[in-house]
């Protein structure tokens, strides 16, 4: 009897699972793009591949296309090409081109949420002027893998022009889902054949309204406080100042008919083509007037813009909901906006710097 027991549970440790698949079966995607023409969906995934040298091994990616007249199909044939199992575990970022977001983005909410094989943690990007086929097929030497070229793009750019949201798809998933909050994703193009990030796209529920322009794209970051440089420049005689606005930190207030912004700002001049007396402290209280001015005016005509397009990707009408617990559709057409904008350029006092 003993030994019929010790059998049956060396049966099980040494057996191994039915359903286990080795790494080498697996074709691991990293890059998903979804286009809509000519009235299918068509797929294009962006597979790792281990290329085996002599002396590393070396990560290179190759591309599978597909499509079909739904979402589904166009998964299922794709899925066919492939010769592997397809393997989403590791999808990073996910490309819809320009058809896709003008009427077409639900479908792909819908399917994206019913798959469970397809993790909820990809960044949905935007493709401006150019397929997401185009963009994963875009790799070289240099970038063999594009996903990879695409995040770090994204976990840069904050230290750049701010033309980055790293809002992953269960983030985004959430705020289309809302009645009180839209979305707002990053674009990418090809500018000079090189893929570079580029303006914003805002959304009315699953409806594309508009494209932020690079100015308003950072004031949203800018507000949302995910910035870690800003340059504003201003003119004084013909001649440009430039500041760099290193930290954000803002505070929204709604009311019934008035959207109050507070923020705080802390900055560096990084240009003084003027010659302005950087050791004057009346210097630094006049830099701190002329660009609280400006940005407030940008401020102001960004929430406007989004008014224009009914398009509440702040979460507006989700704080005035909290405060109230009522809805305020009308909002966006009647609210009045201020802003408060306390900004501090560095002076005499704080490490300083200046580059020609």
């Amino acid at each position: 009897m003993k030994k019929i027991i010790i059998l049956i549970t060396l049966v099980f440790f040494l057996t191994g699972c039915y359903d286990n698949i080795e790494l080498n079966n697996l074709a691991i995607i990293t890059g998903l793009g979804i286009d809509y023409i000519d009235n299918e969906f068509y797929l294009t995934y962006e597979i790792l591949n281990d290329t085996k040298t002599e002396n590393n091994t070396t990560m290179l990616s190759y591309t599978v296309e597909g499509h079909g007249q739904t979402l589904a199909d166009a998964f299922v044939n794709t899925n066919y090409k492939v010769g592997k199992k397809p393997y989403f575990a590791h999808l990073r970022v996910c490309l819809l081109s320009e058809a896709i977001i003008n009427g077409e983005i639900d479908k792909i909410i819908d399917y994206l949420i019913r798959d469970i094989n397809i993790r909820d943690e990809f960044i949905p990007i935007v493709t401006n002027g150019v397929s997401p086929n185009t963009i994963l097929k875009h790799n070289d030497d240099n970038n063999p893998v594009v996903s990879d070229l695409i995040m770090n793009l994204i976990n840069n750019e904050k230290f750049n022009n701010n033309l980055a949201i790293d809002d992953v798809y269960q983030k985004v998933l959430a705020k289309f889902i809302s009645k009180n909050c839209d979305v707002v994703l990053s674009s990418i193009s090809l500018l000079n054949n090189e893929i570079a990030l580029n303006n914003f796209y805002i959304f009315k529920g699953y409806n594309y309204q508009n494209t932020l322009t690079k100015d308003e794209s950072m004031i949203y970051n800018l507000i949302e406080n995910s910035i870690y440089s800003a340059i504003f420049i201003k003119e004084y005689d013909g001649k440009t100042l430039a500041i760099n606005i290193s930290h954000s930190s803002s505070d929204i207030n709604v009311s019934h008919d008035l959207i109050e912004l507070n923020i705080k700002l802390e900055g560096k001049i990084v240009e003084n083509n003027p010659n302005f007396d950087l050791k004057d402290e009346k210097t630094y209280q006049k830099l701190d007037n002329d660009f609280s001015e400006l940005i407030k005016k940008q401020i102001i005509e960004f929430i406007k813009k989004l008014q224009e397009n009914e398009s509440d990707i702040l979460g507006l009408q989700e704080i005035y909901y909290k405060k109230y617990r009522k809805e305020n559709k009308g909002l966006w057409k009647t609210a009045q906006i201020k802003v408060n904008n306390d900004l501090k350029i560095n002076t005499k006092g704080f490490i300083f710097e200046v580059i020609q």
